[in-house]
């Protein structure tokens, strides 16, 4: 199908699913002006078939690729912004946690509160797997301990984005950016 604007909103519907491969997917595309970052561009697809869904964002006036790092010392911090594209590989190394680059991470706009309930969500699945043996579920259960010890104010951690397209961002002044060669 053609798409359709609506309110400045792309909508292509029937379009091929890229996990099950039936047409029954929407694509949409839009705009949001961030008061921090300025205006970047939204992507998200959702097939009614099977359920997948995903999205993603670029920075309209795209920055340097860098890498981002941001020591969390208070529950203050927890308010920062966070702007994550698809691409970009987000770590927690005080707890060896990480979510990579690849196809099926999904981009969004939050702030370090919300990445950390992010990896709480995944890690809570991780968790419940039966295949598991005992010492790994040891080590998980450890990390929610201690990122809700972050939540309440009374552990400090370190947040680490890196960003190849210059498409993600941590909005604060405690922000560490380091330029990357293209």
């Amino acid at each position: 199908m053609v798409g359709k604007k609506e309110n400045d909103i792309l909508i292509v519907d029937g379009q091929e699913c890229p996990v099950c491969g039936k047409k029954q997917a929407t694509f949409t595309e839009y705009e949001i002006e961030d008061a921090f970052a300025g205006p970047i561009a939204i992507f998200a697809i959702k097939c009614t078939a099977c359920g997948f869904k995903n999205s993603d964002l670029e920075f309209i006036n795209p920055g340097e690729p860098a890498e981002y790092t941001l020591e969390v010392t208070s529950k203050a911090d927890l308010n920062i912004r966070v702007i994550k594209s698809g691409e970009c590989e987000i770590k927690i190394p005080t707890f060896r946690i990480s979510v990579d680059s690849t196809m099926g991470s999904e981009g969004f706009i939050s702030n370090v509160e919300g990445v950390i309930m992010k990896f709480k969500q995944q890690i809570e699945l991780l968790k419940g797997d039966e295949e598991l043996e005992k010492e790994q579920k040891k080590k998980l259960k450890n990390i929610l301990k201690g990122l809700d010890e972050v939540l309440a104010g009374e552990k400090p951690m370190t947040l680490k984005m890196r960003d190849e397209n210059g498409n993600s961002s941590i909005i604060s002044d405690k922000v560490t950016v380091k330029k990357l060669r293209k």
